[in-house]
């Protein structure tokens, strides 16, 4: 009965062994583990390293893409904002002429804080969608694609009753 104990239990140990490492490829929580591929830790920049299959490695490229143009339209729309805002709150300016106090009255900010709400909007759906193509280069790197979205990123032109509109679809 020992021997028979004993021999099972040398007989799974390798088992549990090598099944704690996993080939499988997931996301980590910072940039410094971004992928986690088993027991390595790669960075973001170091994606051509991780991803082998040639269509993942396209959808990492379309999420770096967009993420670095969301990340140039939220910095430009958040300068915006900023600048705006403070020429709103300094728009009140007093100046002295031959000793007599005078205030002036600038224009204000609100034009400046819309267009870096503007900025900020366009740059939303294109971080959106790298988030998107993120997750389908890792499914994709698994062999595990995970829901079928039908539904493709596009422009449309729309046209109703005596109106005209551009829109798009994510």
């Amino acid at each position: 009965m020992k021997k028979l104990l004993l021999t099972v239990l040398l007989s799974i140990f390798p088992l549990i062994v090598c099944a704690q490492h996993s080939d499988s490829l997931k996301l980590g929580k910072s940039n410094r583990e971004f992928f986690i591929k088993g027991d390595q830790k790669f960075k973001f920049s170091e994606y051509r390293k991780v991803f082998t299959n040639p269509e993942a490695l396209g959808y990492m490229k379309k999420s770096n893409t967009n993420g670095i143009v969301a990340q140039i339209f939220g910095a430009i729309g958040g300068g915006l904002i900023g600048f705006g805002l403070v020429k709103e709150i300094t728009k009140n300016k007093t100046v002295y002429y031959n000793g007599v106090a005078v205030k002036e009255k600038q224009k204000g900010g609100w034009g400046l804080i819309g267009a870096g709400l503007g900025a900020i909007g366009i740059g939303i759906p294109f971080a959106i969608s790298g988030g998107k193509n993120l997750k389908k280069a890792v499914d994709t790197q698994n062999q595990n694609p995970g829901t079928d979205e039908r539904k493709a990123t596009s422009y449309r032109l729309e046209l109703s009753g005596n109106s005209i509109g551009l829109t798009y679809h994510f």
